[in-house]
């Protein structure tokens, strides 16, 4: 029993236990009312309709042994430490530097930004929050506890309470099929999306925002420097109009 309480914890998804211990509950208070009274079927039922989801939680829990109120509650991963002897002992480069990630993973929230394109991509957020919103109803469906938000034209974020997780939530986005990478932990990785097409564009866009960028930088200095040269003739007649007043 313990070992399939941990591995449904460690997934996440209770929802298998729940759903025994719901139908254990209920047959439990079918005896009780029974033992109570409720000789017929109909008064079964209606004293059942008649309770509370406070009445349903203390009837299981009255039913419940402390051995299966161990197994069911969620236990949160623990952080994992560095193995120094076995970092060393590792000789594949790739392999020493994902302990070390392991190492600095953090048992709570973490966020992890996905990076994406389409077809239409990206002139507004439509797109890319029906992405998000299919995204999360997957993210439901397998029991992770993980939701997307769309924080730019072309960027989800992944935001999880359990960082210990990331790795899994990693491991969706790059499934799908407009993901481009990943970034978490300062690290990036390529997904389906990053096509050679996707790069052209992106060096196009990343030409194009270095010069607005500049433009919009030479703007502020040709400002700057106007303001400057303003405060400079204020001064000069402020100075003048001194020395006319003493002569």
């Amino acid at each position: 029993r313990g070992g399939v309480g941990e591995k449904e914890n460690r997934k996440w998804d209770m929802a298998p236990a729940a759903t025994a211990r719901a139908w254990l509950a209920s047959a439990l208070l079918v005896c009780s009312l029974a033992s109570a009274g409720a000789r017929t079927q109909r008064d079964i039922a209606k004293k059942t309709a008649q309770m509370t989801e406070e009445d349903w939680r203390r009837v299981e829990e009255e039913w419940e042994t402390p051995e299966e109120k161990e197994e069911y509650e969620f236990k949160p991963p623990k952080a994992r430490g560095l193995d120094v002897e076995k970092l060393q002992r590792e000789k594949d480069p790739k392999k020493r530097q994902r302990m070390v990630e392991d190492s600095q993973k953090t048992t709570g929230p973490t966020m992890i930004f996905a990076t994406v394109d389409y077809p239409g991509c990206c002139e507004d957020k439509t797109g890319t929050e029906e992405i998000a919103k299919r995204w999360n109803a997957l993210l439901g469906s397998k029991g992770m506890d993980a939701q997307a938000y769309v924080v730019d034209n072309a960027t989800i974020l992944f935001s999880t309470n359990h960082g210990l997780f990331a790795d899994e939530i990693v491991e969706f986005a790059l499934e799908q099929p407009e993901c481009v990478a990943t970034d978490w932990n300062s690290k990036r990785t390529p997904g389906p999306a990053e096509t050679p097409e996707w790069k052209a564009k992106d060096e196009v866009r990343k030409a194009a925002k270095a010069k607005a960028d500049a433009a919009a930088k030479a703007a502020k200095e040709a400002a700057e420097k106007a303001a400057k040269r303003a405060k400079r003739r204020r001064r000069r007649k402020k100075r003048e109009a001194k020395q006319k007043d003493e002569v």
